[in-house]
């Protein structure tokens, strides 16, 4: 048996207090293995801006900043913990910090510009702007300020638990902050799948290149991790970290694959929809009151020269202003929940039908009142500073002055409307429509006559048409009816079904189309908005007040809120005809009953994700085969991966001392493997003997195995002295030979599936 080489280090002196910690040591400053774990926490960290972005109106802008976030954050902490303790790491990157938000505020200022009040406020308040900020979330200080100060949080706390030799800990405040960017999204963003792809390949990474020190059973100190190889040589050190590198790049990947692919497989049959954390909170900031904008049709109609914008468009577009949806009886009311956006605007929910995409440029003059920007169709994109945005309505308005004297370029979605696509349209139930069901008391009894006689059968399309068509042909256009849309007025105008009614206005007819429908359980509002005007040269268009129009508008499941011209025909003051909304066909009035009745009640508005009778059985069973595929290739993939590479780890590791206790635990794995238990009292000496009792008498490889003993009990109970590289060598190489004959003197299937066992991933080392 060879013998075992002892080396005494010299008495080492007293250690002198340190104000660097116990932890300052920990870690060594240099190599492969700490510039690796400092990039796979960066990684992680990074993770929450993967997920969050989508919900910004710039992702690359936002992934950019919480990226440099995430790395500056986790070099400055391990750099100061290196030289000091956790809390001064902690505390002296805050400047840092600091001056990261300060950065923002200078490259992305908020409406009102740069000032140190700007950037206080925004350390305060970034929370709730970005919650009262239309989705997609504008990229500015108030709205990065949380992110950014989040992150290097996460960052920061990683970097200290990992340099405190906590792995498992320091991914942590990584998957809190993941799971908080996933929260603040709500529906607005995609799942994150590749967020999470991307912190489990950078915890898969982390715990592979994270290795453990092994210290003095007696109290003598941590053996120091040797970074040369047996011999004084550089080989083996390369090769480990070759496989270490290696081996977490196959971990990574099999993370990466579970996460972005069998994740998914599994939850596509879910249809929940995430809650909307913006629904908390109101915007604090609605604009400036101004009279209501029916109020301006009378004046505008009696003086129709006056120019109010100039449209460069490439052919003639229509405008929406305002949508009124609170009706007091006397006055139909704006929308006021507007909230703070960027140049992107959200997608309308559903999307409008058949729309066509108009792209203009407006000049606002200086007699538009209000803060209400036109816009066509329903905007996606607006190139206007401080602008807020209502998504119920679709409604644009600037929220730091009036909009006269403005200048933008805006893009949107104009639908067309098909009465034939319409006809089966139901009314959804949902209880947010309720406020446009709501008629004031001291309604005219005309009105629950009218509806009663001409909108009491049929769809809720072909109703909605039969009250637009009574309007148009019953009534005459007059400019010079009084300003009103009250009860008191529309009780003046309406006339019973088949007699010849008055004139009035678009104001009035809007007015009365909208109560009209409500009276007939239908959702309605009323819009106000601009024709295109006239052409004044080359793709440019003057619109003038007598281009200003109302009309109704009824929401029906899978189309929105569908349009509907109410005004008379015959021709506005100034010469041009009345401006008819986006809506295209309309079904013919005169016959509503030749429809079916529907329910009494309508029926509740069904998606277009749930319009399967029953449970998606193909997408169920494409999940359950992603599921089993997935657990099938890490059963033949990764606990192989897995094992080998800890095998590797114990028996290439660095330091003698590591590599004996790592040949130790692999034999005591082998000898479980093969069947014999081993009592967690066996010593060594014991261990040793029952291995050697598996092995036939005429093995070559068991009787070195004593040497394996006496080495475990020298680096665990000797008070001084370190194993040479060459003995440590010779143990390995003995302890190697063993478990090849132990695992070819066992039965065919045992040896087939020797490394397929899970099990010695989860036995626990001595």
């Amino acid at each position: 048996m060879g013998a075992v080489t002892v080396e005494r280090p010299a008495p080492a002196a007293a250690p002198r207090p340190s104000a660097r910690g116990e932890g300052a040591a920990r870690r060594p400053r240099g190599g492969v293995r700490p510039l690796a774990g400092a990039l796979f926490l960066v990684a992680a960290t990074a993770a929450g801006g993967v997920a969050l972005a989508p919900s910004y109106a710039e992702p690359g802008a936002l992934r950019a900043v919480l990226g440099a976030a995430a790395a500056v954050s986790v070099a400055v902490t391990l750099l100061l913990s290196a030289r000091t303790g956790a809390v001064p790491a902690l505390l002296g990157g805050f400047p840092v910090a600091l001056g990261g938000v300060v950065g923002v505020a200078l490259w992305r200022p908020p409406i009102t510009g740069f000032s140190v009040e700007q950037v206080a406020s925004a350390l305060v308040h970034s929370g709730a702007r970005i919650l009262t900020s239309a989705a997609p979330t504008p990229v500015n200080v108030d709205t990065l300020t949380l992110p950014l100060l989040a992150t290097w949080l996460a960052g920061a706390a990683a970097a200290l638990m990992w340099h405190g030799r906590r792995t498992a800990v320091a991914l942590l405040p990584a998957v809190l902050l993941l799971v908080g960017a996933v929260v603040l999204n709500g529906p607005v963003a995609p799942p994150a799948y590749p967020a999470a792809g991307l912190l489990a390949a950078a915890a898969a990474g982390l715990f592979a290149v994270s290795g453990t020190k092994v210290r003095d059973a007696r109290g003598g100190g941590a053996v120091r991790v040797s970074l040369s190889a047996p011999g004084g040589g550089t080989a083996a050190t390369r090769g480990s970290t070759l496989a270490r590198v290696l081996g977490a790049a196959g971990l990574a990947l099999l993370a990466v694959l579970l996460t972005t692919v069998a994740g998914p497989l599994t939850v596509s049959g879910w249809q929940a929809r995430p809650h909307d954390p913006r629904s908390a909170l109101e915007p604090p900031t609605p604009p400036a009151p101004a009279l209501n904008p029916l109020s301006y049709l009378p004046e505008w109609a009696a003086e129709p020269d006056q120019p109010l914008l100039t449209v460069r468009a490439d052919e003639p577009t229509r405008l929406r202003w305002v949508a009124l949806g609170d009706f007091t009886g006397t006055t139909w009311l704006p929308e006021s929940g507007y909230r703070s956006a960027g140049t992107a605007l959200p997608a309308p929910v559903p999307p409008p039908p058949n729309a066509t995409e108009a792209a203009v440029e407006i000049a606002v003059g200086e007699e538009l009142p209000g803060d209400w920007l036109p816009v066509p169709g329903a905007p996606r994109a607006i190139d206007a500073p401080g602008i807020g945005f209502d998504a119920v309505s679709g409604t644009v308005a600037a929220l730091d002055g009036p909009a006269a004297g403005r200048s933008y370029a805006v893009t949107g979605e104009v639908g067309h409307w098909r009465a034939a696509e319409m006809a089966d349209a139901r009314v959804p139930s949902d209880t947010a429509l309720d406020r446009y069901r709501q008629l004031p008391a001291g309604a005219p009894a005309l009105v629950t006559e009218i509806a009663a006689e001409i909108a009491a059968s049929g769809p809720p399309h072909a109703r909605a048409e039969a009250i637009a068509g009574y309007l148009r042909e019953t009534y005459t256009f007059d400019p010079e009816v009084p300003g009103g849309h009250g009860y008191a007025n529309l009780a003046n105008l309406l006339v019973p079904p088949g007699e010849d009614g008055g004139g009035g206005t678009s104001e009035q007819f809007a007015s009365a189309f909208a109560v009209l429908a409500r009276a007939a359980g239908l959702p309605s509002r009323v819009v106000v908005g601009f024709g295109p005007g006239d052409a004044t040269g080359e793709n440019e268009f003057r619109v003038y007040s007598g281009d200003a129009v109302a009309w109704g508008e009824v929401y029906l499941s899978g189309f929105g809120w569908v349009p509907f011209d109410v005004t008379p025909g015959g021709e506005e003051p100034g010469g041009s005809t009345a401006p008819e909304p986006q809506s295209a066909e309309a079904s013919d009035p005169a016959e509503p009953e030749s429809t079916p009745d529907p329910p009494e009640d309508d029926e509740p508005a069904t998606s277009a994700a749930g319009d399967a009778a029953g449970p998606r059985w193909g997408v169920l069973a494409a999940a359950v085969a992603g599921v089993v595929l997935g657990l099938a290739g890490l059963a033949l993939v990764g606990v192989p991966a897995l094992r080998r590479l800890r095998t590797h780890r114990r028996l290439a590791a660095p330091d003698p001392g590591d590599r004996v206790l790592g040949a130790w635990r692999e034999l005591r794995d082998g000898v479980r493997l093969a069947g014999a238990p081993v009592p967690v009292s066996s010593t060594a000496a014991e261990t040793v003997a029952l291995a050697v009792d598996l092995l036939p008498p005429t093995a070559g490889s068991g009787h070195r195995l004593r040497e394996l003993a006496h080495a475990v009990n020298i680096v665990g109970f000797a008070a001084t002295g370190w194993l040479t590289a060459d003995a440590a060598a010779r143990i390995v190489a003995d302890t190697r030979g063993y478990l090849a004959e132990l695992r070819a003197g066992q039965r065919r299937l045992r040896r087939l599936t020797w490394w397929l066992d899970p099990r010695p991933l989860f036995w626990r080392a001595p």
